[in-house]
């Protein structure tokens, strides 16, 4: 039995990544991926900036903490270049939705901005609703899996190891130790570490530990187009039925939300659905020429619906960051600047995101 590291993390999605990061300024880390990094529900996402969420613009947990973690964590990797100043515009699909994307605006003035329908045709003529849109300055998108990559460099720059193909078939700890298994192929080795914090995302199903928490999978799929010939004018990443976001000359559009699954082959269901809910805010996507599909499982906690943080229960040295749903990109880098200081004292981890009580 191996003692490899100060922190064993198992995954390199988005959360591993983060953590490994983080972590690996003041730790020897090492990461355990099953696959590839980013092979996950964080190799499908589109990477959606965007801290006013769902129907209504609801502020996503510690708002200006969440909005700033992402270009922070970024800028200390060397990769503030993947999270460029877009900004997002959330054009008013619904009528129910002018009064509460209006209520944001007042409510934030300083990260949100509410735009007439004659100034969201002025700015975007290529954008459909008139109804008016809520602006945010502040946010954009990112390449998730060249984010996930970036970091894992800068891990490894500072004296990370970081292990693909290496699937984790079980854990444990002792008085002294958190061992995790790894199948080699022919054999398994035990490596030990102070710690070991599970960042498994879609990989929780076979191990019942991570079932006990009360997570569930949710199937989403991306779908690359290639743009529209008649699109016209600038075009900043779109959140409103679905989200279109500008990538070269080609638009990624999403998502959909299946809790009844069977694989996670792409679905040409979806892929329609996809394509005819984003063309209520860019004409002629319903027909624009198909590149590309990509499907993947958002893990989300099905009570709290917030990221899962700390040691499990009952244990000290066994610990998960699982659980970020559609939100993922915006709580996973914060809580990751903050985890360093968790891991020293667990009481310190927010309450809604906290497994330590349990």
């Amino acid at each position: 039995m191996r003692h490899t590291a100060d922190i064993i993390i198992v995954g390199a999605g988005l959360a591993g990544a983060c953590a490994a990061f983080t972590l690996s300024r003041d730790h020897q880390v090492h990461v355990l991926e099953a696959n590839e990094p980013a092979s996950g529900a964080s190799g499908a996402a589109a990477g959606l900036v965007n801290p006013f969420m769902g129907r209504r613009a609801r502020p996503v947990w510690r708002l200006r903490e969440a909005l700033d973690a992402v270009p922070t964590i970024l800028k200390h990797a060397d990769a503030a270049g993947l999270f460029p100043d877009t900004g997002v515009l959330r054009p008013a699909v619904e009528p129910d939705q002018v009064e509460p994307f209006q209520e944001a605006a007042d409510a934030h003035p300083d990260l949100a901005t509410w735009l007439s329908p004659g100034a969201v045709q002025k700015r975007y003529p290529a954008v459909r609703p008139d109804r008016g849109a809520l602006y945010i300055p502040h946010g954009g998108a990112v390449d998730v899996g060249a984010m996930v990559q970036a970091l894992l460099d800068a891990a490894e720059a500072r004296g990370a190891t970081v292990e693909t193909q290496a699937p984790v078939l079980y854990w444990r700890e002792t008085p002294n130790a958190a061992v995790a298994e790894v199948d080699r192929g022919d054999d398994t080795e035990e490596l030990r570490a102070d710690r070991v914090l599970l960042a498994l995302g879609q990989g929780f199903p076979p191990f019942p530990e991570l079932r006990r928490l009360g997570l569930s999978g949710v199937k989403g799929q991306t779908v690359r187009v290639r743009q529209p010939k008649n699109l016209t004018g600038t075009l900043p990443p779109l959140s409103g039925r679905g989200y279109v976001v500008p990538d070269g000359d080609t638009l990624v559009l999403g998502s959909n939300y299946n809790h009844d699954f069977d694989d996670l082959a792409p679905d040409p269901d979806a892929t329609a659905y996809i394509q005819e809910k984003t063309s209520k805010m860019i004409s002629n996507l319903d027909e624009a020429h198909v590149l590309d599909e990509t499907a993947g499982v958002r893990v989300k906690h099905v009570d709290t619906n917030e990221p899962l943080l700390g040691p499990l229960p009952r244990r000290d040295r066994l610990w998960t960051f699982t659980a970020l749903g559609s939100k993922g990109l915006l709580t996973a880098p914060h809580l990751a600047l903050h985890l360093p200081t968790y891991l020293h004292d667990p009481t310190k981890i927010p309450d809604p995101v906290s497994l330590h009580d349990e």
